[in-house]
């Protein structure tokens, strides 16, 4: 009998692995007993396991995301065809984008992140065959870092969650899914695969991110001077500006309701700010509107059509490098907000794009929308 494939399952916690007692969800007390669930796994797979932690995501924090990381990266050679991590979906997309950024573009084997909106006792729930197409989909030749949930595979610094009860939980708005799940994973163009090693180049693993990010969702009327003690405290490293519309920022009534002396400020005393959107991927970096403009032309960063999640996240792995190149003297401090800048608005790891595309529910295979987003 043939040697079946061998991935290593990451069990970080969330509801795909909780158990149900007294009506009360809670992360189970043996995580061993995880893949009991799915027994169907033993035919196509041999499965190794990690657990790192066993918490609910909304407890994720970016010290998590480094640990996630480094237990994927140790075990990198150890003769996996694939990693799965099992994860909570309330912040699964800002790990997702964590773990994106901390491998980078050289990344050459599949890293699939997945949960599940039920426990697995409810029997016809998504815990148990999340957990099986996850698998599958780690066997794939797909050199990316994906989260796998219901029919879709999405590129994880694309895809934010949509829905707290719906199976089909996560979206991807600003770029197509990777693959769909039929009879069998299909795979699309845009998705990157696995390359020889020779052509792939060594994984520059950089798991770090900056603590000290302050992120503030506007709101009408909101006085930017009740924000500048936190943001100006020597804590904050730098700040979320979460927008109006396409990165429209308040700019009239200057004195009471304008961002664009506070953002003047900030900027001035070498603490970045970004903008985001409180839209789904919405794109902040093509707008023409007067009060977006004002707010790049006062200094702040401008995040494109990055999910909310992958630009916050991308935000904190940039303050970190940027810091890094300081201390080691190849980025004047001088220069700090500038470097951050370029970093932010450089495409990585497939986190950006030219702008937000429009696909059809059905199979593409379109060769014409991969030249347009490559």
């Amino acid at each position: 009998m043939p040697e079946k494939p061998r991935i290593c399952l990451v069990y970080t916690g969330g509801t795909i692995g909780m158990v149900e007692e007294d009506g009360v969800l809670r992360p189970p007390d043996n995580p061993e007993d995880f893949l009991d669930m799915a027994p169907e796994l033993r035919g196509f797979v041999d499965v190794d396991t990690c657990f790192p932690m066993n918490k609910d995501s909304t407890n994720m924090n970016p010290r998590d995301w480094e640990r996630i990381a480094r237990e994927i990266h140790k075990r990198r050679n150890d003769g996996y065809q694939g990693f799965v991590v099992a994860h909570g979906t309330d912040t699964m997309h800002f790990t997702a984008s964590a773990l994106a950024f901390a491998f980078g573009p050289n990344l050459n084997f599949p890293i699939v992140l997945t949960g599940a909106q039920t426990h697995p006792q409810v029997l016809h729930g998504d815990a148990r065959i999340n957990l099986i197409r996850a698998c599958k989909v780690a066997l794939e030749p797909l050199a990316e870092v994906s989260i796998c949930f219901g029919d879709f595979v999405y590129r994880g610094c694309r895809a934010q969650k949509k829905d707290e009860r719906r199976f089909d939980a996560f979206e991807s708005p600003a770029f197509p899914p990777l693959a769909y799940i039929t009879e069998t994973i299909d795979i699309q163009p845009l998705a990157q695969l696995e390359r020889p090693p020779e052509m792939a180049g060594e994984v520059n693993f950089r798991p770090h991110f900056s603590d000290g990010v302050l992120q503030v969702s506007l709101i009408p009327g909101l006085e930017p001077d009740i924000l500048l003690e936190s943001v100006l405290a020597s804590g904050c490293k730098g700040v979320i500006l979460q927008s109006f519309g396409a990165g429209n920022v308040p700019d009239r009534d200057a004195g009471e309701f304008s961002f664009e002396e506070f953002i003047g400020e900030v900027v001035g005393r070498g603490k970045p700010i970004i903008i985001t959107s409180q839209f789904p991927a919405g794109s902040t970096l093509y707008s023409s509107y007067a009060p977006h403009q004002t707010a790049v032309n006062a200094g702040a960063i401008p995040t494109g059509n990055m999910t909310s999640a992958a630009a916050a996240v991308k935000f904190r792995w940039v303050l970190s490098l940027v810091e890094r190149e300081i201390q080691s003297g190849v980025v004047p401090i001088g220069q700090r907000v500038q470097r951050i800048a370029k970093l932010m608005e450089t495409k990585t790891v497939g986190e950006l794009g030219p702008a937000t595309v429009e696909l059809a529910d059905s199979v593409p295979n379109n060769v014409e929308l991969r030249r347009v987003l490559r």
